[in-house]
């Protein structure tokens, strides 16, 4: 018989390739009592691939390789508890798997016991423990965590306020290529709460709204429009708003007023005004104030374009 780690190892190089040769890997190794095998026959059960889909025999698998102390398999049934996979949701059941996971030191529970920490999810909210979380979960590289741990450190929820740590954590987890971390960054600099300035406040920008992320991409436009750590170019910022126009109504505010104005495009009233009164539909507070005002000002040559 081959060695059972080897096996598994094997098995799953192959999953893509020959996933019915894999699960006959998997199923070799868990006859021969490896955790390893029996996890991944579940994984396999569960997505059907190699063998026929089977989400309740996926469970007990999980549960016989969780009993066995496979970390893997106790984070996976937490998930299920979780919700996923259409699973019956329990969430004491979900947080006590979470939380045996997380005490064998498998690092992607660390998260998901933060979180039910902080929310109370299927126990009581204790926010000093999810920052403990969080804070381990940082260290062991995951990014996301560093932003959490950064805005709770910044806020004083679990913790006496630090912002010097808060920073921190924000910039490494910038670095790491959370956008909403890079977006922060952006703020600090600009506030000169973090070292860099304008320009460094730009760059954060730019990177977070290059990674798609929409208020970045909000936050750079106003940055172009205005010349801020960057020379002004109303052009890139007509383009900037434009883009996500359709997903934040104060960008399709600022297209609309652009046009309306002939700002960095071609003057157009009637369809400047056109999409100011989307935007002040769609709520933006600032694109409804300057339709009122049009209106108040227009003339009766200018009636025409009241947007209807």
């Amino acid at each position: 018989m081959s060695d059972p780690e080897e096996l598994c190892a094997r098995a799953a190089e192959m999953v893509g390739e020959d996933p019915e040769s894999a699960y006959g890997m998997f199923q070799e190794a868990a006859s021969a009592g490896h955790p390893n095998g029996v996890f991944g026959m579940a994984e396999m059960k569960m997505s059907g691939r190699g063998t026929e889909r089977d989400p309740e025999g996926a469970e007990r698998l999980y549960e016989v390789a969780a009993d066995a102390g496979h970390p893997p398999s106790m984070y996976r049934l937490g998930m299920l508890w979780a919700g996923a996979m259409e699973h019956p949701e329990d969430p004491s059941r979900a947080a006590d798997w979470f939380r045996r996971a997380a005490d064998a030191g498998f690092p992607p529970a660390y998260p998901e016991i933060a979180g039910i920490l902080l929310y109370g999810y299927g126990t009581d909210a204790d926010p000093t423990g999810a920052l403990g979380w969080y804070r381990r979960a940082a260290d062991a590289g995951d990014s996301l965590s560093m932003f959490k741990a950064g805005y709770m450190l910044s806020e004083g929820i679990g913790c006496e306020r630090d912002d010097a740590e808060a920073i921190r954590m924000f910039r490494m987890s910038a670095a790491s290529g959370v956008p909403e971390a890079m977006l922060k960054m952006s703020e600090l600099c600009s506030s000169g709460k973090a070292d860099g300035g304008k320009a460094a406040a730009y760059n954060w920008c730019r990177s977070a709204a290059d990674a798609g992320f929409v208020p970045a991409r909000m936050r750079l436009a106003t940055m172009l429009y205005q010349g801020e750590g960057v020379t002004r170019d109303l052009s890139a910022a007509f383009g900037m708003y434009q883009s996500i126009m359709d997903e934040d109504p104060d960008a399709m505010f600022m297209v609309g007023r652009m046009m309306f104005e002939g700002l960095g495009t071609d003057k157009d009233e009637v369809k400047g005004f056109e999409l100011l009164s989307r935007a002040a539909a769609a709520g933006s507070q600032i694109a409804l104030q300057l339709v009122q005002d049009i209106r108040r000002r227009q003339n009766s040559q200018l009636i025409r374009i009241d947007g209807t």
